[in-house]
């Protein structure tokens, strides 16, 4: 029931933008508010907030590239320990050779 009522409140309020948008853009008395008129802040406002969302996504790339430490090339990792169980495999394939005989 609650995503039901989300759901209509999601159309409700984007209906809603669209229409007020529609208005401001095409509509709209000439009403310089500061150096504009309305129309020209209902594209000035959209082109603002895309352009900063896009520049903001850059930043924080940059800052994970700037942040993230780089990994150890190949030549200074750790060399890894020779596997131990095959040692002790051999040691008593020998012990069986040598009970045999």
């Amino acid at each position: 029931m609650r995503d039901i009522v989300w759901g209509i409140l999601l159309i409700t309020l984007s209906v809603t933008a669209m229409i007020i948008y529609f208005w401001a853009l095409f509509l709209a008395p000439d009403i310089k508010l500061w150096k504009f008129t309305i129309s020209e802040w209902a594209l000035i406002i959209p082109v603002l907030i895309f352009v900063y969302l896009f520049l903001f996504v850059l930043a924080w790339i940059g800052w994970a590239m700037a942040t993230t430490p780089p990994e150890l090339p190949a030549s200074q990792t750790l060399p890894e320990e020779p596997d131990k169980s095959r040692e002790s495999d051999k040691r008593g394939d020998l012990n069986n050779i040598l009970s045999v005989c």
